[in-house]
C-alpha cells in the first residue's frame, strides 16, 4: 500500500510538469519507460513541486527567531512544539520535513535506475553525465537536508555508534531499509557528492541545476559541519575558483518589501525552505532584538534583512524568486566557509582577509574598515558572528548550533520565554534530533530516536 501510494504521489506530481507524454496515466513503476535524458531531466527539473526544497521546521527552533506572546497564542500545537522544542513534534502520523526528502531520494533513484537502462551509445556523451552528476547532488543534499534535522551532530570518535538514516540506492521502496550509523550516512553524502563534482560541468544558467561549483560549495559545508576544517578550506577554494562573485548591496534598491528577489548574482544552487513557516512573516514574529543590534549603522544588511514591526525587526533579506526562505548555496557562505576555516587552522591573517571580501560589499561605499593585524579581539568569534549575521534564516543556524555544540568551550544553551513558561534546550540536548513521524515508524518499523 505505501509503494502505490507514494508511486502514485510521485507520478501525479510529475505530471504537473508538463511531461505528460512521458507520464501520462502510467499505473505503477514498472510501467514508466523513459525514452530520453530529456524525459529524465523532466523529474529532476520539478523544482517546484518537489525538488529543490526541504525541512523548515529547524528555523522555528533556532535562536534566531522570536515569537511574540499575542501570535505564540495562535500557533497551531505543532509550530509550539517547534518553537519550545518538545520532545514530540508533529500533529500528524506524517511531516513534510521528512517526506519531501525522501519523495527527492525516490525520484533520483527512479532517475539513475533508468539510466542504467540507456542504450550504451547514451552513456558515454556529456549529458549522461550531467544528469547522472545532478541526480547524485540531489541525493546527497536530501540526505544532508534530514541529517541536519532527524540526526545527532556529527563526531567523528561517535558517529559509527549514533543512529543515522535509512539509505536507499533503488527505487524499490518496498525494500526493507533501516536505519543506517551517523558515519555511514555522512559516507553516502560525501561520496554522492564527489562523484557529481567529477560529472557535473562548472556552472549553468539554470540555478535549480547542480553544477560541478555547487557540489564544491556543498563538500565545503558538508565537511564544516563534520568538523573537517582543512577539507571544508579546500572546496571552499576550489569552488570560489569557479564562482566568486560578491553582491555589492550598495547595489541592492532597499525600496521593495523584499529587496533581494531575483538579486542572484551570489547563488550558486538554488534552494527553498517550505512554505508552511508562513508564520514568520506575520504580525508577532520578530528577529532577537539583541542580534539586529550587532550590525553596524553603515552595515546595508540592518536595511535590507530588517523592517520595522512594532518594537521590533521582521526579516526581509532571503535571496528569493518571492517569498520562501533561500536555503540554497551562494557564495557569501563560501567566504565565511573559508574564514572560519582559517582561524580554526590558526591562519587568522588568512581569516580576516577571507572576511573582509565579503565585508567591503555589505557595508556604505566607503565605510567599511578592514580588519587588520591591529585587531586583537579573538577572530574565531568574529567570524562566528559575521557566519550567523549574514547567513541567518537559510536553515544553517540549527545545524551550526549542533555542530558548535561539540566543541570544547563553544556550547550554546537556548532559552525561550513564552505563555506557556519558560522553555531551556542544553548543548547536545537528545531533542536536536527531531522525532522521526510517526507513520515512517509503523511503516518500516526503524528506530525512533532517543527522546
Amino acid at each position: 500500500m505505501k509503494t502505490k501510494y507514494i508511486f502514485k504521489l510521485a507520478i501525479s506530481l510529475l505530471f504537473l510538469t508538463g511531461c505528460e507524454e512521458f507520464l501520462s496515466e502510467k499505473p505503477d513503476q514498472a510501467l514508466i519507460v523513459p525514452r530520453s535524458i530529456n524525459d529524465l531531466w523532466a523529474i529532476l527539473d520539478n523544482s517546484t513541486q518537489v525538488m529543490n526544497q526541504e525541512g523548515a521546521h529547524i528555523e522555528g527552533s533556532s535562536d534566531d527567531v522570536i515569537i511574540l506572546p499575542f501570535l505564540y497564542n495562535a500557533l497551531s500545537l505543532e509550530q509550539k512544539n517547534t518553537y519550545t522544542w518538545n520532545s514530540e513534534i508533529f500533529e500528524t502520523p506524517s511531516a513534510l520535513d521528512w517526506n519531501q526528502p525522501f519523495r527527492q531520494i525516490f525520484f533520483v533513484n527512479t532517475v539513475l535506475s533508468e539510466l542504467d537502462n540507456l542504450p550504451e551509445s547514451e552513456k558515454s556523451s556529456s549529458e549522461f553525465n550531467t544528469l547522472k552528476g545532478a541526480a547524485l547532488f540531489f541525493r546527497a543534499y536530501a540526505y544532508f537536508s534530514l541529517s541536519k534535522q532527524f540526526c545527532p551532530g556529527y563526531l567523528d570518535s561517535s558517529a559509527a555508534n549514533e543512529l543515522g538514516l535509512p539509505l536507499r540506492t533503488t527505487p524499490n521502496i518496498t525494500d526493507p531499509v533501516q536505519r543506517s550509523n551517523l558515519k555511514d550516512t555522512f559516507m553516502m553524502i560525501l561520496n554522492d557528492l564527489e562523484e557529481s563534482e567529477k560529472l557535473l560541468p562548472d556552472t549553468s544558467p539554470h540555478i535549480t541545476r547542480p553544477t560541478r561549483a555547487a557540489s564544491r560549495a556543498m563538500l565545503s559545508r558538508v565537511h564544516l559541519y563534520m568538523g573537517n576544517f582543512e577539507k571544508s578550506l579546500e572546496y571552499a577554494d576550489l569552488t570560489l575558483e569557479i564562482k566568486n562573485d560578491i553582491l555589492d548591496y550598495n547595489n541592492v534598491n532597499p525600496a521593495p518589501a523584499r529587496p533581494f528577489v531575483n538579486e542572484f548574482e551570489e547563488v550558486i544552487f538554488y534552494s527553498e525552505l517550505l512554505f508552511y513557516t508562513y508564520y514568520y512573516f506575520s504580525d508577532g514574529a520578530a528577529v532577537v532584538p539583541e542580534l539586529v543590534e550587532t550590525y553596524h549603522e553603515n552595515d546595508l544588511r540592518r536595511q535590507l534583512f530588517f523592517y520595522p514591526r512594532g518594537d521590533h525587526f521582521a526579516f526581509r533579506g532571503q535571496y528569493s524568486f518571492l517569498v520562501r526562505l533561500f536555503s540554497g548555496l551562494a557564495t557569501d557562505e563560501i567566504y565565511l566557509n573559508k574564514a572560519e576555516c582559517h582561524a580554526r587552522l590558526g591562519q587568522r591573517d588568512d581569516a580576516l582577509a577571507s572576511l573582509n571580501m565579503m565585508l567591503e560589499k555589505r557595508f556604505v561605499s566607503g565605510t567599511f574598515e578592514p580588519y587588520g593585524t591591529d585587531y586583537t579581539e579573538d577572530v574565531l568569534n568574529l567570524v562566528l558572528l559575521e557566519r550567523r549575521k549574514q547567513l541567518l534564516f537559510r536553515g544553517i543556524r540549527w545545524g551550526d548550533l549542533k555542530r558548535l555544540n561539540l566543541l570544547p568551550g563553544e556550547e550554546i544553551f537556548l532559552t525561550r520565554t513564552t505563555p506557556d513558561g519558560v522553555f531551556n534546550l542544553p548543548p547536545n540536548d537528545p531533542r536536536y534530533a527531531f522525532p522521526i513521524p510517526e507513520e515512517e515508524l509503523q511503516l518500516s518499523g526503524i528506530l525512533q530516536n532517543p527522546r
